[in-house]
């Protein structure tokens, strides 16, 4: 097919101008799918583009494409983690008066505990993830303590094994005379 001839098949929706208002609004933070419907297209269309432009020797329409979306989710998500890092430490300037003498008061925010240790959680989860111990009962109302720690492989055949004995206990304790079942 020469150059000159017209091609088959119906144009592609894939322009400069929705590249750059997808990508504006995924750099807003917007999802992948709000960011399709801004623009009036599926985001099933948007995934098919992405993963044609991710594949071995992908055409520069699609290769641009997916590093483009790469690109926009990137800064978005330094954005958000740079608000949340600001937050976690305080210092935010949200009133500057200046007094009719001259002198400034400036009021700024305070760090914010809760939000370090979730950016320390979610950064570092080995060191700061958040770990509940769990209390546990065996038949005789005894407690004793369950932790990450503990192996859990045959938990529920050893829990089972400790109610059967526990039932059997109870039915001796029957059989001799004791409190009925």
């Amino acid at each position: 097919m020469s150059d000159e001839e017209p091609k088959v098949g119906r144009p592609i929706k894939l322009t400069p101008e929705l590249q750059e208002d997808l990508f504006l609004a995924l750099k807003g933070g917007h999802s992948i799918a709000s960011a399709a419907e801004l623009v009036g297209i599926a985001e099933s269309t948007v995934h098919h583009w992405r993963n044609l432009g991710l594949a071995d020797n992908a055409p520069d329409l699609y290769a641009d494409f997916a590093a483009g979306v790469i690109r926009a989710r990137a800064k978005a998500r330094d954005i958000l983690v740079a608000a949340a890092f600001a937050d976690a430490v305080g210092g935010v300037e949200i009133k500057r008066t200046i007094r009719p003498d001259g002198s400034e008061e400036v009021q700024t925010t305070p760090p914010n505990g809760r939000v370090a240790l979730e950016l320390l959680s979610r950064m570092h989860p080995v060191d700061w993830v958040q770990r509940k111990a769990i209390e546990v009962s065996n038949p005789k109302g005894e407690s004793f303590q369950v932790s990450h720690n503990v192996d859990l492989s045959g938990l529920a055949e050893r829990v089972v094994e400790a109610a059967r004995a526990a039932e059997a206990e109870l039915e001796a304790e029957h059989a001799a005379g004791g409190d009925s079942l």
